[in-house]
């Protein structure tokens, strides 16, 4: 659960208490661990136990025959001998099995971690505090760690306090410029510059304090709906949860529940979770909003609903905006097509359109997908 979310806690800046309900869970592993042990032990003791109670019983028949003249006093040492010899390999058989398994448990995590390139984050440098919002990429390029280069010298400018979309076909290497604006992945080459200065050279806390993530699918988190919504700021008191569910649309819907606000997060739709998680978004008030896909996995209502929503986010912040829903796209107002990892054209709707290339091929594309022919002539009729 922890990795799914890491997304949302890297972007909420809640490592640290993550850090604690992880220490729990350690904690909890370690006394299950002693607890195993324990047993084991006594296992072990009772195993050895009954074997040198094999070999007494041994020596005492032994023993008796050699009284009784039946067998030489050399007998007895032959048959310890040969008890030993038969328990040695079942004790030996045993301990394997149980190296094996503890080998194998703990080399799957050990190879992820070997295989996983190490990413430092940076916790102390420049302030992030009264972000404009101004985003330089120069020449920026990128590979993922399994080879896929995402990015290929990469530039183009957002622009403070304004809605920017960046537009492309699946795979064309938006996601990846929204995880390496928050940091998530560090450029292979070419600098990110924020507000004028190298994005590297900020404090990733901080940073992320001032940049709001709104994912396709938003982790919901085991715990109530007022817990949830706290993720966005942990100081905040009822009353502002109540107002970011508002703003949200989602206020209604909540305290029509049995429990309200208290109730299980996990228990709601698809659309709700969504609008949770925009809540969160609303109570952290970020200067910088990065939106990828936040209707993509939602119905038609669903959409609806949650753009109410997110024309509200877009209000005075600066955002940046991956989608493939054709309105979003007009509401913006500059436009960045990226195609295989390049951008191809930068500029308004209009301008693009008007230009015939690329974005004209997308966004005739997405009209066609609609129906749009039909649609409005049902609207007329």
């Amino acid at each position: 659960s922890l990795i799914n979310s890491i997304s949302v806690v890297k972007s909420f800046v809640r490592e640290s208490i993550e850090a604690e309900k992880h220490l729990t869970i350690q904690k909890d592993m370690t006394d299950n661990q002693l607890r195993i042990r324990s047993i084991g032990f006594i296992y072990d003791a009772i195993k050895t136990f009954i074997e040198q109670i094999g070999v007494v019983v041994i020596i005492l028949l032994t023993s008796y025959f050699v009284l009784k003249g039946q067998m030489t006093i050399g007998m007895i040492l032959f048959h310890v001998m040969l008890f030993q010899n038969v328990a040695a390999p079942i004790r030996q058989l045993h301990r394997i099995y149980d190296q094996i398994n503890n080998a194998l448990t703990y080399a799957e995590g050990f190879f992820e971690i070997l295989e996983d390139d190490d990413q430092v984050e940076k916790v102390s440098g420049l302030s992030s505090k009264n972000l404009k919002g101004h985003i330089e990429l120069k020449h920026v390029n990128f590979t993922y760690p399994n080879g896929t280069q995402a990015l290929k010298d990469v530039s183009f400018t957002i622009k403070p306090n304004r809605i920017t979309a960046l537009v492309g076909l699946s795979g064309a290497g938006k996601s990846t410029i929204i995880n390496l604006l928050v940091r998530f992945y560090e450029p292979d080459a070419g600098t990110i510059c924020l507000d004028g200065q190298n994005l590297a050279d900020y404090d990733t806390h901080e940073l992320r304090q001032n940049i709001g993530l709104v994912l396709q699918s938003n982790h919901i988190f085991s715990g109530t709906i007022s817990e949830n919504i706290r993720y966005g700021d942990m100081n905040a008191t009822d009353e502002d949860i109540i107002i970011a569910a508002k703003k949200a649309s989602i206020h209604e819907q909540i305290i029509n529940l049995a429990e309200g606000y208290e109730s299980t997060a996990k228990s709601l739709s698809g659309g709700q979770q969504q609008r949770i998680a925009l809540a969160r978004m609303f109570l952290k008030d970020p200067p910088i909003v990065f939106l990828d896909e936040p209707t993509a996995s939602l119905d038609a209502i669903a959409s609806q609903q949650v753009k109410k929503s997110l024309d509200l986010i877009k209000k005075d912040r600066t955002v940046i905006m991956v989608s493939h829903n054709i309105a979003q796209i007009i509401d913006a107002v500059d436009l960045v097509v990226i195609e295989d990892g390049r951008v191809v054209e930068t500029g308004t709707h209009e301008a693009l359109y008007e230009k015939h290339g690329k974005y004209f091929e997308i966004f005739n594309a997405m009209s066609d997908s609609l129906n749009l022919d039909k649609i409005s002539q049902t609207l007329k009729g």
